[in-house]
């Protein structure tokens, strides 16, 4: 039987919304891939976002469904503590849950509108993040690592979606085939 303590510990990771950053072998093949559509309007880093994103929500899915029973309250050895698990679980996972749909409809209508709404999420994310780490630090101290990765993490794409060339041009000039040959000139090929 696994221990509660064990249980607890991927609960937490799987609740606080993290995304799944790919191990050595599938980190080459998100690299090949997302470098590989680099011109396209979704590609390179925002390819990389979007591989993220869905691939930490099947992974969330699947640790929240193989631990379930973590969220039961005769779990806890108190009331309170089970609220506060509530407390720090549930707004990672409603947040990711909210990130993809938001970032979903971004894909369809490349909007502005719609960008700044996925910012405020992820902002959101990382608000929510830094509340989860402070219960943790007073509550669930072996979990806080994740929360600061999440908080590292969320930071990093919130940094992406407010700086990135191919995001303005995508999202807000809408031009992205005009100016990729400016950010990716075309290879000439050399006639033999």
């Amino acid at each position: 039987m696994v221990s509660p303590d064990a249980v607890l510990l991927v609960t937490m990771l799987v609740s606080s919304g993290t995304q799944a950053t790919p191990a050595l072998p599938g980190g080459i093949i998100a690299w090949i891939v997302c470098n590989g559509r680099k011109r396209n309007p979704i590609g390179g880093w925002l390819m990389f976002y979007y591989w993220q994103l869905f691939g930490g929500l099947l992974l969330s899915a699947v640790f929240f469904a193989s631990t379930i029973q973590s969220y039961v309250p005769e779990n806890f050895d108190s009331g309170t503590r089970f609220a506060l698990f509530l407390a720090s679980a549930a707004p990672g996972l409603i947040l990711l849950l909210i990130q993809a749909s938001v970032a979903t409809l971004l894909l369809s209508v490349r909007t502005w509108n719609m960008l700044r709404l996925l910012r405020w999420t992820l902002l959101a994310q990382t608000v929510a993040a830094g509340i989860t780490l402070i219960l943790e630090a007073a509550y669930f101290p072996e979990n806080q690592v994740f929360s600061v990765l999440q908080i590292i993490q969320e930071g990093l794409w919130l940094a992406y979606f407010f700086r990135s060339t191919r995001v303005r041009h995508v999202f807000n000039l809408q031009d992205w085939d005009i100016a990729v040959n400016s950010i990716y000139p075309p290879k000439l090929k050399v006639a033999t």
